[in-house]
């Protein structure tokens, strides 16, 4: 059982009758860990030459396969800085899970493509990201996965909204903003390998 308490946290009742105060950002930090914990140790075995954030760059680059990627649009989907995206696809080219080649019309853009061998890898990624979708929404109803998608959709609207406030006015981070505009806040951590 739980109640509404202040902004960002929760109180929980346990089975004991204990309030335990929660954040609702730890607690998706948490979940966040532990679905990359599950990935990790049931990723195939052909896919582990992906570490860390180079198997989500893949999955992004298999899925926009038809349009033209280039350095920038990984920076902006994984919220990350250009040096970090530089240094990433990089370490990916020299594993031969990507290449780079011009982009007709603008010698300085690079198209991001897959390689053979990263193309190898989407089929099993692919599976154990559905096998993980199954465990993880086991005893949740459509209605409830689609309304946990528009609350998911709806926190990072006003994060991206504090945060875009924050860098662009020197504002504080105290609430979400109706200008829906927003600024990524950086994961070089979880993309950095």
């Amino acid at each position: 059982m739980e109640r509404s308490d202040t902004v960002g946290e929760r109180r929980a009742i346990d089975e004991t009758g204990t309030v335990e105060k929660r954040s609702i950002g730890i607690d998706i930090s948490s979940l966040n860990r532990r679905i990359r914990r599950y990935l990790s140790a049931t990723m195939p075995d052909n896919a582990r030459i992906a570490t860390g954030g180079n198997a989500h760059i893949i999955m992004f680059l298999a899925r926009h396969r038809a349009e033209t990627i280039v350095q920038r649009d990984i920076e902006r989907r994984f919220c990350i800085t250009r040096s970090t995206a530089s240094r990433v696809l990089a370490l990916m080219e020299r594993k031969g899970l990507i290449v780079r080649e011009s982009v007709p019309g603008d010698a300085r853009m690079k198209r991001i493509l897959l390689t053979d061998s990263a193309d190898a890898i989407v089929e099993g990624l692919v599976a154990n990201a559905m096998r993980m979708e199954e465990e993880l929404f086991v005893g949740f109803t459509p209605e409830e996965r689609g309304r946990l998608a528009c609350y998911i959709d709806r926190l990072t609207a006003n994060i991206d909204a504090a945060q875009y406030r924050h860098a662009h006015s020197g504002a504080p981070m105290d609430g979400p903003s109706d200008d829906g505009e927003g600024a990524a806040t950086e994961r070089t951590k979880e993309i950095n390998e």
